[in-house]
């Protein structure tokens, strides 16, 4: 498989012939995603091959979001700011198409996802996801915490180890 990009989606991406086995994020992608982007209420990324930059291999959204602190694990909260409610960054949606499964997409897509969360100028504690009942695993396995039901939580600390390049230049700024 080429190596991959990830853009902010746009007209010419097709959006037709995505499909995963999720029917729900097919329908999102299709029918609302544009939408959103236009209303500016969800980001969303695709990554494409450069191949083939109209194909769509993969997506996901980011959009601003707030926890109640009380809701965060009591070894996250001594690191936050003491507010009833907590900016974070939320992962509304992360899909991948089935000729792509097994590509290790879908953790490219985290990985940029978190590396775009810890780059970015804007006050966030983390990342949160509602994740499906089947991708719990998948995002245990980079450290999210379950802060309830199916919601997930990554703290930017955690985030940012993944990354040491955006930890040193933020030392060079202390």
């Amino acid at each position: 498989m080429d190596p991959l990009r990830v853009e902010r989606l746009a007209r010419h991406h097709d959006r037709a012939v995505f499909h995963c086995p999720e029917g729900a994020l097919d329908t999102y992608l299709r029918e609302r995603a544009m939408q959103d982007v236009k209303r500016r209420a969800a980001a969303v990324f695709v990554a494409v091959s450069p191949g083939a930059p109209h194909r769509i291999v993969g997506y996901y959204t980011l959009s601003a979001f707030s926890v109640q602190l009380t809701a965060i694990p009591p070894q996250d909260q001594r690191l936050l700011a003491r507010y009833p409610d907590v900016a974070v960054t939320l992962l509304g949606r992360l899909a991948v198409d089935t000729a792509y499964r097994g590509h290790h997409v879908g953790e490219f897509l985290l990985l940029d996802a978190l590396h775009r969360i810890a780059t970015t100028d804007i006050a966030t504690a983390g990342l949160v996801i509602d994740a499906l009942p089947n991708a719990a695993p998948f995002y245990e396995r980079y450290g999210f915490r379950q802060l309830q039901g199916a919601r997930y939580w990554l703290p930017l600390q955690t985030a940012l180890q993944l990354f040491p390049e955006v930890l040193s230049s933020t030392a060079d700024h202390d």
